[in-house]
């Protein structure tokens, strides 16, 4: 897969989940349910995530955070132009 092909992955599982990114719902305060719903995200997009120690658990969460940021800076240069 590709970079792009990642990060398109990425953007899906989040976008599956509302009360990530969904402020007006009342869910998107609940930390635990938050909680639960990122790792289902880090599930389907690191392979054997339930199996990895920790201290790999926070090198790969960091990296799908990084992901994160560069997806939104490139929806907003694609429609900022």
């Amino acid at each position: 897969m590709s970079i792009v092909e990642d990060i398109e992955k990425l953007i899906l599982e989040v976008e599956r989940r509302p009360p990530l990114y969904n402020k007006q719902l009342k869910e998107f305060i609940d930390r635990n349910l938050k909680d639960k719903l990122w790792y289902e995200v880090y599930e389907s997009v690191v392979t054997n995530w339930s199996e990895l120690p920790a201290e790999q658990k926070s090198e790969k969460g960091m990296l799908i955070f990084l992901f994160i940021l560069l997806g939104i800076m490139l929806i907003m240069l694609i429609y900022t132009g």
